[in-house]
């Protein structure tokens, strides 16, 4: 039986959106895009719990800041409704690692991001 694992990016929250396209800050688009790029990651970090916990599903919610020079900082989940520590610590990490495009000026941007996780049997 071959597994493919629904992941859902269900929303992008932070001050961004408002002021997305102007010099300083960053687009809310280039941060789906950037986070949408590294999804195999997150997928992966679910992946290998579901191995051991077949019904495995939830959401894991992480709020993190994008310093100027395109790193993130201070990342906190702020829920993690699947139960396991496991996926939140891996998930954690793998936001934390993503880069994102330097500005000029501008104080950091804060941003939630909510992964929603559930197996799926592929037919």
């Amino acid at each position: 039986m071959s597994l493919a694992v629904v992941v859902a990016l269900t929303g992008l929250l932070g001050p961004a959106q408002v002021q997305a396209g102007y010099y300083g800050h960053i687009d809310a688009f280039v941060v789906r895009q950037k986070i949408s790029k590294d999804l195999p990651k997150i997928s992966r970090c679910y992946e290998s719990a579901l191995r051991y916990e077949p019904e495995l599903a939830g959401k894991v919610s992480v709020r993190f800041a994008v310093v100027r020079t395109g790193y993130v900082k201070g990342v906190q989940v702020l829920e993690n409704t699947t139960g396991n520590d496991t996926v939140e610590r891996c998930v954690a990490r793998v936001v934390s690692a993503i880069r994102f495009p330097r500005r000029r000026s501008g104080k950091s941007l804060r941003f939630t991001f909510p992964f929603v996780f559930a197996p799926q049997d592929a037919r």
